[in-house]
């Protein structure tokens, strides 16, 4: 399986980098320990071998020099304790075959007087070792032994298996510890990441900072985060301060503006032709959308700055449905919309602020409203044990996952969403306005089969009326 290295996590990463560089690191030590076991055993061997040959030499003297080949085959019969000895043979002074091990050993030929010297021979089968047997300083005979390789073979593939286990578990010891360490390191890049993530969405806080840990290269990228975050906090501040002031400034001449055209359309400034009201009409709902986005984004720079507050008061559920669907009647008419209402015969009491709730529900019937070109806008009030709850629900053209997950965050305001229908921040304001009331705003929707969205807020309580 190909592992895709610069796709993979950074704690992935840094486990994969420290598992490697220790698997690597490691193998080449378990294999020199491997090639000096196989260097140095055969020595080892060897000396254990020729002390072999010096101790049955020792014993076979006598037996040399008093030509006594009974007492030497004894002598090498003892061999068959050594179980790696293959076979033995004794040589008296003219190289002559004196006793040999086995005694049923193939023929050996004499050993020639250039041979009577100490020498070894290693193979990948066996060890050779001819050893001088001297009686003063006259030789009495020469000592063949050889030796199988089945000992350094065991060793060998013990110190295999003891290297490869140990190598697993520096493996598995290496990982352990890489995916306990790593978090001191991708941990602190990660909430970096978030909160940049968080920024990018207009969901972040810029008066949150990051903490600190250190002063290593992971440190200075959280603090020069934070120092970025800072200066973002402040250019926010700066937008937000001149939008608060524009809007203000703006509201009251727009909505003056649209008096004026009330009054025009009424007859106040004179009798009207078809044309002139068929212009008027249509700068009376370019001067309420603009109206809506001034108000829009008054209330959006309120709620950033957290300035805006809420007068929590007992208020009929069905006087709010009432007042906010009022301005939007004839509106779902012109559309050739149905607007149903459901529920309108239970009224009873929540708590609310009156003003941020109708609000709300304008917010959200502006929004069905413009996403339904053809069938019903449905309005139900359902009585639940804590809480009332008001449904918006329209036949429009749905929404994906990926739009509600957005729904609810802020546009950029004043920023290519700001337009005559909006600067996308109605449902944004109606999600704040419902959690100052201690109340919540959810939607479900299906593409091309409508949304629903449930604004939920606490009732009245028996007694609380009264304190409040």
């Amino acid at each position: 399986m190909k592992i895709d290295f610069k796709n993979l996590r950074l704690k992935q990463k840094i486990i994969l980098i420290a598992v490697a560089s220790a698997s690597i690191a490691l193998l080449p030590a378990c294999l020199m320990f491997i090639l000096y076991e196989r260097e140095t055993f055969p020595k080892i061997m060897l000396k254990n071998l020729s002390n072999l040959a010096q101790l049955v030499g020792d014993n076979s003297n006598a037996a040399l020099s008093f030509n006594d080949p009974k007492t030497a085959q004894d002598i090498l019969n003892t061999l068959k304790t050594n179980p790696h000895i293959l076979s033995a043979c004794l040589y008296d002074a003219q190289g002559k075959v004196f006793a040999r091990f086995p005694d049923n050993q193939r023929e050996i030929q004499a050993l020639g007087p250039a041979e009577r010297v100490e020498k070894n021979e290693i193979t990948p089968l066996s060890a050779k070792l001819y050893h001088v047997i001297l009686s003063g300083r006259e030789t009495a005979g020469v000592l063949f032994l050889e030796s199988d390789m089945k000992e350094m073979d065991s060793r060998v593939s013990s110190y295999t298996t003891m290297t490869i286990l140990v190598w697993v578990f520096s493996f598995l010891v290496s990982f352990l510890v890489a995916s306990r360490l790593q978090k001191y390191v991708s941990e602190p890049l990660r909430q970096v990441v978030d909160r940049m993530k968080d920024i990018a969405r207009g969901e972040g806080d810029l008066t949150k900072r990051l903490q600190v840990h250190g002063t290593d290269e992971i440190g200075e990228v959280s603090e020069s985060f934070n120092t970025f975050v800072g200066k973002l906090q402040n250019v926010d501040e700066m937008k937000l301060g001149l939008i608060s002031v524009v809007s203000h400034q703006l509201k009251t001449p727009v909505a003056e503006i649209n008096g004026y055209i009330e009054n025009m359309l009424e007859g106040v400034a004179g009798e009207l032709t078809p044309r002139q009201k068929k212009y008027l009409e249509s700068m009376k709902g370019i001067g309420q959308d603009n109206y809506r986005l001034i108000s829009d984004l008054l209330s959006a720079s309120k709620i950033e700055r957290g300035v805006i507050a809420v007068d929590l008061k007992p208020v009929s559920i069905k006087q709010v449905v009432e007042i906010s669907v009022r301005d939007y009647e004839a509106s779902i008419r012109r559309k050739g919309l149905s607007l149903r209402l459901e529920g309108m015969d239970s009224d009873f009491m929540i708590m609310a602020d009156k003003d941020k709730t109708v609000e709300t529900l304008r917010n959200v019937l502006n929004n069905a409203l413009k996403c339904t070109d053809k069938g019903t806008i449905s309005i139900r009030v359902e009585n639940e044990p804590e809480k009332g709850v008001i449904e918006v629900e329209d036949t429009g053209i749905g929404m994906s996952d990926e739009t509600m997950e957005k729904l609810f965050t802020k546009s950029r305001m004043l920023g290519k969403e700001a337009g005559r229908a909006g600067a996308g921040l109605g449902l944004y304001i109606a999600r704040s306005f419902m959690k100052l009331q201690k109340g919540d705003i959810v939607v479900r929707s299906q593409i091309g089969k409508g949304s629903c969205f449930r604004l939920e807020l606490p009732k009245l309580i028996e007694g609380e009326g009264a304190q409040a």
